[in-house]
């Protein structure tokens, strides 16, 4: 009963084949624009490696001038004498809004922001010498250019390889050719930061979200830049609370593809049942290529490519799970606060 389903895995194989082909052709631009820019960091508590991340930034390989704005809380004085310890900008998050902590912050720092490019980046990520070159250098003909983060925990323990493994799945919303934008590492022309695009980020949650709605509401077009992937640094705690917030975000704000993403899991899942009744190795071949994608996502980061692309089948059938018990859910705590989706 088994033999004629072996087709199943052997076009899950060139299907994952083709994906590994496409994205290494688009996920390269070539482009030599270059404007002064303001990066704006929302930022609440001390991350792992804080110091790092902020002189990774400080330290960009950009032709032309820039600045660094962090936005803090006011409740928390202490972050901002440190973070001025460390040489950057500081600016108090304030202002009325309806939305998330972040994007009051986002739009507090772009009132203090004077360059003509507005690039968003996160407060617990390090970011290669060349990210904001590569950030910038297309956006002479994209409306928006973003990339991704790779996983990099600070220890091993499970919290943190099923957060490394579940993290590599942001990959798949750009696996049609950076469809959508990610908040740690978006890029504009100041004039697309107009007064309708902060009315709609003032009534949202989601950052990234909203901002990827906009463009394409526009027409305009995002390139994804894999040759800078910067590494987001972190030491899970809680990782219940922090997976049911990706996923609901994305069941809110992209129902199609979280409805996709249970059928994708639930192919792979049945690849290991199949080779548990029939021990037949095609069966486990997807999951392999599923491993193989994600080395390739991640080649330019050395060994650091190895463990969460290893992860990233636990973290494929770990987010399946969450996101059947959260599909329903409509509250997601973030950095200590809840908010009501």
């Amino acid at each position: 009963m088994i033999e004629p389903l072996i087709a199943l895995p052997i076009l899950a194989d060139v299907l994952l084949l083709l994906q590994i082909l496409k994205e290494n052709s688009f996920f390269k631009y070539d482009g030599s624009f270059c404007s002064p820019a303001s990066i704006i960091v929302p930022i609440r508590g001390e991350d792992p490696g804080l110091e790092l991340n902020v002189n990774s930034l400080k330290n960009q390989d950009f032709p032309c001038s820039y600045d660094i704005i962090y936005v803090v809380d006011p409740d928390q004085p202490w972050l901002a004498e440190r973070l001025k310890s460390l040489g950057v900008k500081v600016v108090v998050s304030q202002g009325d809004c309806s939305c998330s902590g972040k994007i009051k912050a986002q739009l507090s720092g772009i009132r203090e922001a004077s360059n003509p490019v507005i690039v968003f980046a996160d407060s617990d990520t390090f970011y290669p010498r060349r990210w904001l070159r590569e950030m910038v250098r297309n956006l002479d003909k994209y409306t928006a250019v973003t990339t991704f983060s790779w996983p990099d925990p600070v220890k091993m323990s499970l919290r943190n390889l099923i957060r490394a493994g579940f993290w590599t799945l942001g990959f798949e919303s750009q696996a049609l050719g950076g469809t959508f934008l990610w908040g740690g590492s978006m890029a504009f022309r100041r004039d697309f930061i107009d007064n309708e695009v902060i009315d709609e980020l003032s009534k949202e949650w989601c950052d990234d979200c909203t901002l990827t709605r906009i463009v394409k509401m526009r027409g305009g077009r995002i390139a994804f830049n894999g040759l800078a992937i910067p590494l987001n640094v972190y030491d899970e705690r809680d990782i219940g609370r922090w997976s049911a917030r990706q996923v609901v975000t994305i069941v809110k704000y992209s129902n199609r593809g979280a409805k996709a993403f249970l059928v994708i899991g639930s192919f792979m899942i049945s690849f290991i049942l199949l080779f548990a009744l029939s021990l037949q190795w095609i069966y486990l071949t997807p999951l392999l290529l599923w491993i193989a994608k994600n080395l390739s996502r991640s080649r330019y980061l050395g060994k650091k490519s190895i463990i969460p692309s290893l992860a990233s089948i636990l973290g494929l059938f770990f987010g399946w799970v969450t996101l059947i018990a959260n599909f329903r859910r409509r509250k997601v705590v973030w950095r200590d606060v809840s908010y009501d989706l």
